[in-house]
C-alpha cells in the first residue's frame, strides 16, 4: 500500500517539490526584504560612500565608523544571511579600499619624511600600520557579522521548528486541530480583503473504529498517515489539509466553489478506493470508506463557527445517508420560508425557538433536518402532497422544540438514562405543544407534534391512543423520528448499522409503527439509496 501510494505520484510529487521549494524561498526573501531592510540598507550604503568620499572631518568620521560598524552587526542579526551579505560586501570594499591606501601612505612617507621632527616622524610612521590594522578589522567584522549571521538563523530554525512541531499532527504529519482553529481566523480575514471565497470539506472515515479493532492501532494509523497523503496530493498548493481529530479531517479551500470542491472530493475518493483495493485487510465486511459534508464562506456561512457548523452538519447528513457519499450543507429555514408567505412574525419566532433548542443540544438541529427529509419521503409514498405535506415539514423540524424545557445535563448526559431522566425527557412531546400553542392557525400542525411518540399499539406517550386514532402525520413522524435516532451516534451508545435499523422498522412495524407507513418509507428508501 505504501510504495503504491508513493510510486504512483513520484513524478508529480517531485515536480510539486521544486516548485513548492522555490515558492518557500520567494516567501522568505520577501518576508526579509521589509522596509526597515530598506531603510538600514539606505543608511549604511550612504555611510560606507561618505567614508570612502574621505569628504567627512576626521572626527565625524570615527563616529560614523562606529554607526557603520553597529549596522553591520544589526544587519548580520535581525536578516540573517541577507544582512551578512550586505555587510561582506561594503565591509570588503572598505577593507580592500584601506589596504591599497596603507600600501600608498607607505611609499609616501618612505620618501617624504626625513627631514620631519622625531615625533610627528613617528606617528606620519604608524600611519600605514594603522590604516592596515583598519583593513584588518573590517575582515574581522566581516568574520564576526558571519558568525552572528549564523547564530541568528539557527535561532530562527529552532524556534521555526518547534513551531512546526506544535502545529503538526504527529500521526499524519498534516496540520492539527491548533493550527485549524489559527489558520482558519486568517483564511476569513483574507477572504474578505480580496472579497473572494473559503470553502469547507469535512471529511470522515466510515467503520475506522472497526477497522482499529480488527487490526489494531498500528494498522488504523498508517491507514490516517496514507489516507492524509491523499489529501494532500489531490488538493492544490494553497489548500490547508488538517487532522481535526480522531479520524476525521478539515480542508480548507481559499477561493474555491461549489463545482471546485466537489472535484476535489470527488479525486479524493477515487484515490482512497483505488489505495484501499489494494490490500486484502480492507476486503473486511464493514470496508472503510469517506463521508464528506463541506460548506463555502460567505455564500452560506456568515462566520468562522458557522463554517466549521455547517461544514459538520453537512458530514453528518452524509453520514447518516447511508455514508460513503457527499453533502452540501443546506439551511432548512430557507427551505421552509417559502411556506410562510408573508408570515415574517411567525417565521422568526419559530426559528428563534429551534435556535434555542440546537444551542442546548446540537444534536437536535441536525435530527430535525433528516427527520424532516424522511417524513416528506413517507409522506408523499403515501399519497399526501400540498398542505399537508407543507405543515409535515414545518412539525418535522420542529417536532423536538420542547427539549428547550429539559435540562441540557439530561439532553448531554453520556451514559444511560435514568428512570427519572427518561420521565423528564418524555414531556418534551407535551412541552413542545405548550410552546407552539400561542401561534394561531396550526392546531393540525400541534397535534402531529405532540402524538409523535404515540404507539401503533396504545402503548406510548404522552396520551397512549393506538392505531388511526393517532394523527397521521403524527405516525409517520414516528417512524422518521426513530428511524435517524437508531442511526445516531449518542453520547450514550454508538449507532447502528442501516440494515439493523431495517430490520427494528420491521420487526416492530404493527405495535411500535404504523405499519403502512413503515412500508412506504422502506419502499422509498430502497429506491433513493439501493439499501
Amino acid at each position: 500500500m505504501e510504495n503504491t501510494v508513493i510510486n504512483s505520484g513520484r513524478k508529480s510529487d517531485d515536480i510539486q517539490n521544486k516548485t513548492s521549494m522555490c515558492s518557500k524561498l520567494l516567501a522568505a526573501l520577501k518576508e526579509r526584504i521589509s522596509p526597515l531592510f530598506f531603510i538600514l540598507l539606505v543608511i549604511h550604503v550612504c555611510i560606507v560612500v561618505t567614508q570612502a568620499s574621505n569628504s567627512l572631518p576626521i572626527k565625524l568620521r570615527a563616529f560614523a565608523g562606529i554607526i557603520e560598524f553597529g549596522l553591520s552587526a544589526f544587519l548580520s542579526y535581525r536578516f540573517g544571511y541577507l544582512g551578512m551579505l550586505l555587510s561582506m560586501v561594503t565591509n570588503g570594499i572598505a577593507a580592500v579600499n584601506m589596504f591599497i591606501v596603507s600600501d600608498q601612505v607607505a611609499g609616501v612617507v618612505a620618501t617624504n619624511t626625513t627631514y620631519l621632527p622625531e615625533k610627528i616622524s613617528r606617528v606620519t610612521n604608524s600611519t600605514a600600520g594603522l590604516l592596515l590594522s583598519l583593513s584588518a578589522t573590517r575582515i574581522a567584522l566581516i568574520v564576526a557579522s558571519i558568525m552572528i549571521a549564523y547564530t541568528s538563523e539557527q535561532g530562527r530554525k529552532h524556534i521555526k521548528r518547534l513551531e512546526w512541531l506544535a502545529n503538526i499532527d504527529g500521526v499524519t504529519g498534516v496540520f492539527n486541530h491548533r493550527y485549524f482553529q489559527s489558520k482558519l481566523e486568517e483564511e476569513i480575514v483574507k477572504a474578505n480583503e480580496k472579497d473572494s471565497t473559503l470553502g469547507m470539506i469535512m471529511i470522515d472515515l466510515d467503520n475506522f473504529k472497526k477497522f482499529n479493532d480488527n487490526y489494531g492501532h498500528k494498522a488504523g494509523d498508517l491507514l490516517l498517515s496514507k489516507t492524509s497523503e491523499i489529501f494532500v496530493n489531490e488538493t492544490r498548493e494553497k489548500d490547508i489539509v488538517c487532522r481535526y481529530g480522531g479520524d476525521e479531517f478539515a480542508i480548507l479551500l481559499p477561493d474555491a466553489n461549489s463545482e471546485g470542491i466537489l472535484s476535489v472530493i470527488e479525486r479524493i475518493r477515487k484515490s482512497f478506493a483505488k489505495m484501499t483495493g489494494l490490500e486484502e485487510y480492507f476486503s473486511m465486511l464493514d470496508k472503510v470508506t469517506l463521508s464528506a459534508g463541506y460548506s463555502i464562506y460567505p455564500a452560506l456561512a456568515k462566520n468562522k463557527d458557522d463554517l466549521i457548523m455547517q461544514a459538520d452538519s453537512a458530514l453528518y447528513q452524509a453520514k447518516n445517508m447511508g455514508r460513503n457519499n457527499v453533502q452540501l450543507y443546506r439551511d432548512i429555514f430557507e427551505d421552509i420560508k417559502y411556506f410562510f408567505d408573508s408570515d415574517e412574525q411567525l417565521f422568526g419566532g419559530l426559528r428563534a425557538l429551534l435556535g434555542t433548542v440546537s444551542a442546548k443540544d446540537k444534536y437536535t438541529l441536525g435530527h430535525s433536518e433528516r427527520v424532516m427529509d424522511y417524513a416528506v419521503m413517507i409522506g408523499r409514498a403515501m399519497g399526501l402532497g400540498g398542505e399537508r405535506i407543507r405543515l409535515l415539514k414545518i412539525a418535522a423540524l420542529l417536532h423536538d422544540i420542547g427539549k428547550v424545557e429539559i435540562p441540557e445535563s439530561v439532553l448531554n448526559k453520556s451514559g444511560p438514562l435514568s428512570e427519572d431522566d427518561l420521565k423528564l425527557l418524555q414531556k418534551h412531546p407535551s412541552y413542545s405543544a405548550d410552546i407552539l400553542e400561542p401561534l394561531s392557525g396550526i392546531d393540525q400542525l400541534i397535534d402531529s407534534i405532540k402524538h409523535h411518540h404515540e404507539r401503533f399499539d396504545g402503548t406510548g406517550y404522552p396520551s397512549r391512543i393506538k392505531g388511526n386514532d393517532i394523527p397521521l402525520e403524527a405516525r409517520i413522524l414516528c417512524v422518521a423520528d426513530s428511524f435517524d435516532a437508531m442511526l445516531s451516534d449518542r453520547p450514550y451508545r454508538k449507532g447502528m448499522k442501516i440494515d439493523e435499523v431495517i430490520e427494528e422498522l420491521q420487526k416492530n412495524a404493527g405495535t411500535q409503527f404504523d405499519p403502512y407507513a413503515v412500508q412506504a418509507f422502506l419502499s422509498t428508501l430502497n429506491a433513493n439509496y439501493a439499501v
